[in-house]
């Protein structure tokens, strides 16, 4: 995976799929993104299914002057009434 005796290029593509799908990226990391998800069939999924996102999300377009409310991102990291973050929970 990646350029050899490189081992961090997974991680490395896993937190910039987004921005690999959205165009935002700089030519050279997206060769870098390019080459790491030709031979990573979970990155080449990621990819994907982050453009099929991408493209959900336009079809929504009717929905643009919806807002969240000014408080959503504080109660989702605080867990909501219980106080607990969802991903900090045991399953």
């Amino acid at each position: 995976m990646g350029v050899p005796g490189r081992t961090d290029d997974h991680l490395w593509s896993q937190r910039h799929l987004s921005h690999y799908v959205e165009g935002d990226l700089r030519p050279r990391a997206r060769r870098r993104l390019d080459r790491h998800a030709r031979g990573c069939v979970e990155c080449g999924r990621g990819i994907r299914a982050m453009r099929a996102l991408v493209y959900a999300v336009h079809g929504l377009g009717g929905l643009a002057g919806v807002r969240a409310p000014e408080t959503i991102f504080d109660r989702v990291r605080s867990g909501g009434p219980g106080g607990t973050p969802p991903y900090s929970r045991a399953r």
